[in-house]
C-alpha cells in the first residue's frame, strides 16, 4: 500500500475541512451540549459531512469512523479505516480560542500509517505518513532531546463538564507536575500530539481518549522519533483510553508516575 498517496488524499479531504472552520470560525453559531457535556456545532457537523462525502469517493473500499456520526462501513468491512475529528478542540473553538483542528488518521491492524493534524486558525498543517517523517507546513519535526525530566514541558487534558473522571488525571497530574518543569491544557489532544511531534512538548498524557482524538497524532510523533504507548507498559491500542506519548527519552520517567486508577 502507497503511504505517500493515502497522505496526500488525506491531506486534501483535510483542507476542506480546515478551510470551512476558518471560513465560519467567526460566524455565530448555534451550541449543543452532548450526553457526555462536550459541545457541538453546526462547524462539527458540517465538517464531518464533508469528510464522509469526500473519503466515501476517495478510498470507497476502506472503512471510516468519525466523531459525530459513528462508523461507515466500507465495501469491505474491517480495514483499513479513517479514523476522523472534524473539530478537535471544540471547546476551544466555541470560545473562539485559537486553537483546534481537522484530525485524520489511517489506521491498518490496529496502528496508524498516516496523520493529518490542520489548524488553519494558526496556519498549522501537520501531516505525515509511516516511513515518509512528520512535517509542519513543508518542514521535517523531530522531537525534543531534552533527557532532563525536571526541565520538561508536557501537555495533558481532562474531559469537559462536572464528571467524576476528572478526578484520576487531577490526580496523575498533581504527580508529574510536582516532577516537572511546567504542564499545559491547551484543550486538544490532537494538537498536544503534534506539538511533541514538533518539540515543543517533551511530553504528552491524558485519560478518556477515542480513536479519533489519538490516531493521526501518534503518527506524527512516531515518524518524529518519538515514542507512543498506553500506561503501564501498554501497547498502543487506539481504542484504549491511555495513552502517553514523549520524546522516547523521557518515556519511563513519566510512565513511572502514571495510573489508571489516579
Amino acid at each position: 500500500m502507497n503511504y505517500e498517496s493515502l497522505l496526500s488524499i488525506a491531506r486534501e479531504g483535510a483542507k476542506l475541512a480546515a478551510d470551512n472552520l476558518a471560513r465560519l470560525w467567526q460566524v455565530p453559531r448555534e451550541i449543543h451540549i452532548k450526553s457526555d457535556e462536550s459541545l457541538l456545532t453546526q462547524i462539527d457537523t458540517e465538517n464531518e459531512a464533508i469528510l464522509v462525502s469526500f473519503f466515501q469517493k476517495a478510498t470507497p473500499e476502506f472503512g471510516f469512523l468519525g466523531e459525530e456520526s459513528g462508523i461507515h462501513e466500507a465495501q469491505k468491512s474491517g480495514e483499513p479505516y479513517w479514523y476522523v475529528d472534524p473539530v478537535d478542540g471544540t471547546s476551544n473553538m466555541a470560545h473562539r480560542f485559537p486553537w483546534a483542528c481537522v484530525s485524520i488518521g489511517l489506521v491498518i491492524e490496529g496502528q496508524p500509517v498516516v496523520g493529518v493534524v490542520s489548524n488553519p486558525i494558526q496556519n498549522h498543517e501537520f501531516y505525515g505518513a509511516q516511513g515518509f517523517g512528520s512535517f509542519l507546513n513543508g518542514k521535517q519535526l523531530h522531537v525534543s532531546r531534552n533527557d532532563e525530566f525536571a526541565r520538561s514541558l508536557l501537555a495533558t487534558g481532562f474531559p469537559v463538564g462536572p464528571h467524576t473522571s476528572r478526578i484520576p488525571n487531577i490526580e496523575n497530574f498533581d504527580r508529574v507536575s510536582h516532577a516537572v518543569h511546567s504542564v499545559r491544557r491547551p484543550g486538544s489532544a490532537a494538537l498536544d500530539l503534534a506539538c511533541v511531534a514538533a518539540g515543543w512538548f517533551d511530553g504528552f498524557w491524558e485519560i478518556n481518549l477515542k480513536p479519533w482524538d489519538t490516531a493521526a497524532g501518534v503518527l506524527l510523533v512516531r515518524e518524529a522519533g518519538g515514542c507512543a504507548t498506553g500506561f503501564e507498559g501498554d501497547a498502543y491500542d487506539p481504542h484504549s483510553p491511555y495513552i502517553i506519548a514523549t520524546n522516547g527519552i523521557l518515556h519511563r520517567e513519566l510512565d513511572a508516575l502514571l495510573t489508571k486508577a489516579g
